[in-house]
Order: structure tokens, then sequence, then C-alpha cells
């Protein structure tokens, strides 16, 4: 049975008489009607302004009152399943997208198998569709003939349509398998709960519902039509009142009530005793822009910096500034979506000293753990690599001390120098992952001492969670991963507990609706990116619900009492949003299935916009920028209805002092620094830094003060000619360059390599009794190549010895290193004499200088020195990548000369550089002589010697300047992390 009900339709002019309203009837009756009172608003921050607002009325009204329970949409069905004698169990979001991935199972297996692959992502889009069709009044046999009739007739030539065809068979077939599930099992989704909720009435039944909120058209957060059948049919219930403002009825939601709520009763604000809104705000505008009075910043960052900045230089006059009063609650500052504004206020107001509150959630996606359970994922997922081991080692959010971890190892508390000897460690083994290799490595360990708690700790990491990687059923799985989380956590700050909470609670919800409704067995691989889109859409609540500026969603912007408002964020797509598309049907085919048109939105959300410009007492702002991520975007078009608002347009003429230090930044920035303005450690730190020695000088540049003479290598020096202070960062501190995991030799072990075998091979030639490679005994070396070439393969790992060979070797498209060097030596008819390899040249040389000859320390290797008949040096420097810049390549001329001077009286007589050549195995050409003339040798090796000369005199000198030869060569540099980049201005 019915109960009868009154049902009424209150208009308001505009959203001031919207809240005295919802005031009026939220505190209307005595003490039981407010108890069985519910007022819906749409979102959490509105709840949190109509209970402000009524506490504003009643002090002003120095009265008491009882605050009714001011619900969202969600929690309507919380309260009302609540009040019911045996209220039934609901399903939890998990479960139903568990439960309807396992109908799908239950779908294909049947024969209605759909046209795409069912993944996770598409399992929630499943349930998000069902939950739009049941919220339509639609029932899953109804969905289906009415698409089926529109498609079935065009499946013939249309393979689209039999695409769809397909699906609506599919998507029919899983909604009926779920609703069958539910059955059974006797739970309730929140279409079960509103057939119960029609059929038994509650012993304590809801009496009132004061609707403020608009239907899902015009509101995400709206009600729908199943929303409005179940208040029409609710036993019990004896009022309802619907507060609408007059522009939300004109944009179309006015046919709509009439529609969902026949009978509906109308009436004036006035009637209920509303009484007549103030005059309508002022709407403040940039000089030049009345006629479209619109602030324009350049990003979302800018539009909050030009508040501040108003806030702090305002004086209280008209047009000086937002703050007018003693408190910045009146101040309110809009944005449609919350992200970035909320994390941007935090640096600005933050820096500016201004206090704020919000009370939007936050992603939990953005906490510090979410990021660490991400670094867990990746640690499994990877099978152990180094870089995701010193990750996990080095992540604050664990700790490896007291968890239980002792084993065979003792206690694990490893310290940062133990993680980066380990990182080093790892990466000079080349090890690439597994855990079997990993516990290898600890039985076999060469290594230092130092890395060692950082190894256990690793390898008792991997243990726990290496379950994982096999299959095993999901709830047993993500129990794994709780637990392995659960015992490491490190101490943490409330509001991280609170995180760490949040994520656990996601993966025990997610275990136990597997446990309990489709436990299939899988990996952690196939878990993770379901875990990962369930941490993504979660948000999470940070309490900064205090004092000061209030950050708003245009929803909750709306119930609040306000004297200034500040609409940011105005660009096209967000005011308004654009409507979240269906993946399954286009607009045709949803329409037959009661979707609203783009126009009905469009209408609702203009009237919405109106409505916010007439909300504030005083003074209204409207902000919009022109870059977003460095992309050019438009202002909102709703700003074109601004002029039939017909607000009085105030000019802004007043602008802060040009010094004035509104942020913190400025006051330390500005000279003097007004470093007053810090408190504790932070001033303290400030008047250490103010003391500290002008940043003019010298050693900010560079100068590290005069450096002992000492031998130098000549690739050293080469280093100092490319970059002073990348030679100060690896030769004077020793720091030493990031390691990369790779599955083949780097650069630096290729290079090795190959020169090693090169090695091998000469000697084994000169042994053999040969001497100069010539066309005749071209394919004796070739063979004498590739003999020792398997000897050294056969120590690389399979697939990597495959790759090598072919670089040695050669293969039917190309030649190999081998084939190159010898096709060089055939081409030059003069006999070798001997061949010095891998050549040390070591000690003090005299080299001349603008100034004259000098003795010099240096040290090198000559890969190949071969002595020839007629006394000359052919030298011979490999290059597995493209020969060296000739402008800074000092190793050929260097070591020639080097060579000429310590071969004085080699076999009796003097030897000189004839050749010397780079052989570069990669690169448009492989030969690349340092000189093509003899005439040219002495221009080339005095240049070389100059050039040495000058870079030992300026390392002596302690001069390491970030100046690089090319400024291309920071981007890959191992020292960016510490170099000051002087050169920046001078690029």
């Amino acid at each position: 049975m019915i109960t009868p009900r009154r049902t009424r339709l209150i208009r308001v002019a505009d959203l001031h008489a919207f809240r005295r309203a919802i005031v009026m009837l939220s505190v209307d009756g005595s003490l039981p009607s407010t108890r069985s009172r519910l007022v819906v608003v749409p979102t959490r921050g509105a709840a949190r302004q109509v209970r402000r607002t009524i506490e504003d009325v009643a002090l002003s009204a120095a009265r008491a009152v009882v605050l009714p329970d001011v619900v969202t949409r969600d929690q309507l069905y919380d309260r009302l399943c609540a009040r019911l004698a045996a209220p039934p169990r609901r399903l939890t979001a998990f479960e139903r997208e568990v439960m309807i991935h396992a109908a799908a199972d239950e779908a294909v297996a049947a024969g209605a198998a759909p046209p795409f692959h069912l993944r996770p992502g598409l399992v929630a889009e499943v349930v998000r569709f069902y939950d739009q069709l049941r919220r339509q009044g639609q029932s899953v046999t109804r969905f289906e003939e009415l698409l089926t009739d529109r498609l079935a007739g065009d499946t013939d030539l249309d393979r689209g349509a039999e695409r769809m065809l397909r699906q609506t068979r599919f998507l029919a077939a899983v909604y009926r398998a779920y609703e069958a599930r539910l059955a059974r099992l006797g739970c309730v989704d929140e279409h079960a709960l509103r057939e119960r909720l029609i059929q038994h009435a509650a012993p304590d039944p809801v009496r009132h519902v004061v609707v403020t909120v608009a239907d899902w058209i015009a509101d995400p957060n709206g009600l729908s039509r199943a929303d409005c059948d179940l208040l029409t049919r609710l036993p019990g219930l004896d009022a309802i009142d619907l507060i609408v403002t007059e522009e939300l009825l004109a944009s179309g939601f006015h046919q709509r009530i009439h529609d969902w709520f026949p009978g509906i009763d109308e009436m004036d604000a006035s009637a209920i005793g509303v009484p007549p809104s103030p005059r309508p705000p002022i709407l403040l505008a940039p000089i030049g822009a009345a006629e479209r009075p619109v602030f324009v910043h350049r990003d979302r960052e800018e539009e909050l910096v030009a508040i501040a900045r108003r806030i702090k230089t305002g004086d209280g006059n008209v047009g000086a500034g937002l703050y007018a009063g003693p408190s910045l609650d009146r101040t309110t500052v809009v944005f449609k979506r919350p992200l970035p504004y909320l994390y941007l206020a935090r640096e600005v107001f933050g820096s500016a000293g201004i206090a704020y509150q919000t009370v939007d959630a936050l992603p939990l996606a953005a906490e510090p753990f979410a990021a660490a359970l991400d670094v867990v994922l990746e640690f499994v997922s990877s099978q152990f690599r180094r870089d995701a081991i010193v990750a996990l080692l080095r992540s604050p959010h664990f700790r490896w001390s007291g968890t239980g971890l002792r084993s065979q190892y003792g206690d694990l508390s490893p310290s940062s120098g133990a993680i980066a000897a380990l990182d080093r460690a790892l990466s000079d083994a080349r090890y690439l992952g597994e855990l079997d290799r990993l516990r290898q490595l600890a039985e076999d360990w060469t290594g230092k001492a130092d890395a060692l708690p950082a190894l256990h700790a690793a390898i008792a990491a991997a243990d726990a969670l290496q379950p994982l990687l096999d299959r095993a059923p999901a709830s047993v799985q993500l129990t794994r991963l709780t637990s392995f989380l659960a015992s490491r956590m490190a101490p943490a700050s409330e509001r991280q507990r609170r995180a760490q909470a949040a994520v656990l609670g996601i993966l025990e919800s997610l275990a136990a609706a597997h446990a309990e409704h489709d436990d299939r067995e899988t990996t952690i691989d196939e878990i993770a990116p379901d875990l990962r889109r369930w941490i993504e859409d979660e948000t999470f609540v940070s309490d900064n619900a205090g004092a000061g500026v209030q950050l708003l969603d245009a929803q909750a912007a709306r119930y609040g009492e306000f004297d200034d408002l500040v609409i940011i964020g105005l660009i096209e797509g967000e005011w308004p949003e654009r409507p979240r598309r269906n993946i399954f049907y286009p607009p045709g085919l949803l329409a037959a299935l009661g979707w609203p048109s783009e126009n009905d939105r469009r209408g609702a959300a203009t009237a919405a916009f109106v409505d916010l410009l007439r909300s504030p007492s005083s003074r209204v702002i409207l902000s919009t920028f022109t870059l977003d991520d460095e992309a050019l975007v438009e202002p909102a078009s709703l700003v074109d209805e601004v002029g039939r608002v017909r607000l009085a347009i105030e000019i802004d003429e007043v602008e802060g002092p040009p010094a004035a230090r509104v942020f913190l930044d400025e006051a330390l920035s500005l000279d003097p620094p007004a470093i007053g303005v810090l408190e504790g450690d932070a001033r303290q730190w400030a008047s250490a830094r103010l003391a500290r020695t002008a940043a003019a000088d010298a050693r900010y540049h560079g100068q590290a003060g005069t450096q002992r003479p000492r031998q130098l290598s000549v690739s050293a020096i080469e280093t100092y000619l490319t970059c002073p202070f990348k030679f100060f960062a690896q030769y004077v501190l020793r720091l030493e360059e990031e390691p990369d995991d790779d599955e083949v030799m780097d650069p630096k072990r290729q290079g090795l390599f190959v020169h090693e075998v090169f090695q091998s091979f000469f000697a084994a030639w000169q042994e053999r009794g040969h001497h100069a490679i010539t066309p005749d005994n071209l394919d004796a070396a070739r063979a004498i190549f590739a003999e020792l070439a398997e000897t050294h393969l056969a120590r690389l790992p399979a697939a990597e010895a495959a790759l090598e060979r072919t670089r040695l070797l050669g293969s039917s498209v190309a030649a190999g290193l081998g084939d190159i060097v010898f096709r060089m030596e055939a081409e030059r008819p003069v006999e070798v004499v001997e061949r010095l390899l891998e050549y040390n040249l070591e000690g003090e040389f005299e080299l001349t200088g603008p100034y004259g000859p000098r003795r010099v320390a240096l040290r090198g290797v000559a890969d190949r020195l071969d002595l020839l008949a007629d006394g000359t040096i052919r030298l011979i420097d490999y290059k597995l990548s493209s020969a060296p810049n000739k402008s800074r390549a000092l190793q050929l001329p260097i070591y020639g000369l080097c060579a000429e001077q310590r071969l004085q009286a080699h076999h009796g007589r003097a030897w000189t550089l004839g050749e010397a050549a780079y052989i570069a195995f990669r690169g448009p050409k492989r030969v690349y002589p340092l000189f093509t003339a003899r005439a040219d040798r002495d221009e080339v090796l005095n240049a070389a010697q100059e050039k040495l000369i000058g870079a030992v005199d300026g390392i002596e000198r302690g001069e390491f300047p970030p100046t690089p030869t090319d400024v291309f060569f920071c981007g890959f540099c191992s020292f960016a992390a510490v170099c000051r980049k002087d050169y920046v201005g001078d690029v």
C-alpha cells in the first residue's frame, strides 16, 4: 500500500532563497520530526555547507536547533536500509564487480560470447552500464528487446550492427546471470534494495525528504528516474519537498519533475516564509574588459597566485581586494574539477601564509603509500631485478628490522650505504633478475661485505613474494600481498596511517570478494592492473576543514553563504564538463533507453552557472587561463552567458605595491631578505645562508683551488676537454656513475670484450709465425680469428653470444669486425716487424706547449702498435661506436708521441709515428686516419700537445666550471644531479 503523501515543488528565485528554503524546511517542526527527516544534497562538501549555513542562521537568531541528517544519494539508500526491521546485507562494489566477471564467464560458456576481449577495466564499465539501465527504470529483458528490435534488421548489411547485436545479447546474458546469483545469495545491491524498500515498511520510517539536488541529467550526483519512483512509493513517507531555482526549472527540469512526480504541487518560496533575496553582487572586471569581464592568466597556478595577491594586498575598499573583513571564511574559490587546484593551493596559499580549507576528497593514488604498493608490485613482476630491489629497500614506507625476517640472515636493517653497495655489486655481476640467481650470488658472494645486509633483506622479501608469480586463487594472492605490506609498514604520521589503512582495506575487500564469489586462479601480474584501477578510483578524505578561504567544487558552492566568490578554471571542456561517454552504444540507441540529449545537459549546466553568479552577497570574479600543461585552451563558452545576468560591473583599477612581498619566495629572494617570516630551524638555516660567501665567489663557479700535480690518464684529460666539471665529479670527487641493467653487455663492457678478442687474436697470430696480414693469408687470419672468437663467446649466455658472434664474424648482409680490421691491414703492403698489443704507456713524457717543452706524467694503453719494416709506427685504436670528434680526441696523437719516446731504442733503432687511425665499428666510415698526409703530421701533433698541456694546467689550477663543449651531452651525463649548470645563461 502506498502511503498518502504531500509532494511539493518549492520554486526559488536564486541561490539565496534556495539556501533559506533549505534551512526553513530542514529545522521545521519538533525534534521527532527532525529525526525522521532526510535532506538530500549532491556531495559531501555540499552537506557540510548546509550544516554550516543552518548553524549560522541559528546563531544569528540566538536559538538552538537540531541538525537534520544531510545525505548524498548513496547515503540516502544507506539510511533507508538501516531503518528496515531486518536490513539485508548489501553487496560491496568489489563483490558486484567480481560477480559480474563470474557472470560474464557463465555467459561466454553458454554461447553468448562478446565481440571484444573482456579486460578488468571493461568489467567495471559493464557494471556501470547495468546501474544506468536500472536507474532509468529499464529491466534486462526490456533492454534486450528494445535494442534487438533496433539492430536485428541491419545485421545482414552492417557489420557494426551485427557486433552490437552480439554485444547486446552478451550483456543481457551477463546481467541475467548476475541477478540469478544475487537472488541465490539473498543479498541486495542498490536495485534489489529499492524493491525491498517498496515492499517492506520500516518500523520507524523516514517521514520527510527534502530534495535539494536535481536529476542526473542536470547533476551527475542527482536523482534518477528509479530514485524518484522509490520516493513516490516508499511506505511511511509523508512529505517530499523539492527545492529548485527558476533558472534550473527553465532549462527543461520542470517538465521532467512533472513526469517523475505526477500531481506535484507548486508554490513560491515566499509561501513558506522565505524572505526576498538581497541585491545582486558586483562583478569585478579587469581594465578594458567590461564587455568580457574575465581575468585571463597564464595557467592554473597563476590563477591562484592572483587570488593570493588580491587577498594579501586588500585593504577593505571595494575593488582593492577580497579580504574585506576579519575572517576569510566568507570568501570562496570555486572550481569544476578539484585537481590540480587542491595541490596547487597547498603551495600557493601556503607560501603566501593564507589559511584555507577544503572538503573535497583527493585521489588515494596520489598518497605516497599507494606509490609504495607500486614499488612492491614492480619488485615482483620484474622478477626481482636490480633497480626494483633498490627501490624497495630504499622506500621509506617499509622497515626491514623487527619484522620477523631474521631467518638464517639475522636481523635485517640495511643502511643506505649497504643498499648503494648492493646496487653496484649487482650491476657488476650483471644480475638481471630471478630469485634463484639472487640466491646463487649470495652463496658465491665475492663483493663487499657492506652489501650483505641489503642482499639478505632483498632475498627475504623475494622469498615472501615469490609465490605471487605462480598461479593461485585470487584471494590467496591478495592475502599474501596484504600480509607482506602489513608486516613491513614503517611507522608513519596519522595521515599516512589512514592512507595505509585505505590501501590495505581495498586489498582485503577484494580478497574477500574473490573468496566469496569467484576465486579464480591468477598471478599477481593479472591482478595488478585491476588493483591499480581500484586505487585510482578511490578517494582519500583530507582533513583540512579548519578556517580560511574555502576551496569548493561548483556543486558545494551552491549551498554556502559567501561575500566573495571567485570562479576559476573557466575553460572549454570544464565549464561545463564533457559528459562521460558510453563505450557500448552511440547516442541514437541510448536515447531509446531513456538517455538524455546533449541539449538537456547543456541547458542545465548553463542554468547552474547563472545561479552561481548571483550566489554571493558582495562580489564575483571570473578567471580563466590560456595554457594547460603547455597546451593552448579556449575560454568556456559559458562566459557568454554573463551578460544576461545583468550584474553591476566594477572595474578593478587597484593593484598591489610593485615590491609587495606576498609569497615566501619573494620574502627571501628580494633584497634585503625578510627572514622574519620563517620560524625555528628554517630561520636559523636562512641566517646561515645569509652569512655565507657571496654567490659571485669563484668557488661557486668551478674554482676548486690549486691541485697537486699527479699522473693523469689521456682519457681523463679528454673528459676535461669535454666538460671540466664532469672531470671534477669523476676523477676528483670520485663519484660513481649510475649503473644500467641490460640483457646484453653495455657499450663499455662490449668494448672491453672486443679488445680482448683482438688482443688474443694478434697474440696468437704472431705466435704462429705470421706478421703482416696480406691478401694471401687473409683466409688464414679469418679462420684463426673465428676459432679464438668462439672461445671467448663460449663464456657468454647463448642469446648474447649469438649477437656478439654476428658482430665479430659478420653475416651474409654485413662484414664482421674481424674482416674490417684485416682488410684495412691487407690493403697496406709494408711488412709488420712486431705487434705491441694493449701496450702500456705510463710515466713522464716530454711534450711541447706554447711555452716550450715540459715533462708531463701520463698513463694510457694503446690498443695496437704495429712496428713496420720502414721504421714507422702504425697506431690503431678500436672504437666500438663511431670515431671521436678530432677537436677533443687526444689518444691517437698523444699515444703516438709517447710511443715514439718509449720505443726510442727498441730493436736498436728509433721509431716514428707514420700512421694513426681509429677503426670505428659503427658509422658511415670504418677507418678514420689522424692525418691524411705526412705534411699534416706535425701540425696535428703540435695542436694535440697544446690542448693537453692547456688542460693539465687548468686541472692543476683547479678550474672545473660546468662548461660542456655541447650542452647535448648534459642530457646523458651521470653527474647532472650535482652540477650547478652555470652555462645555462650562455647557451
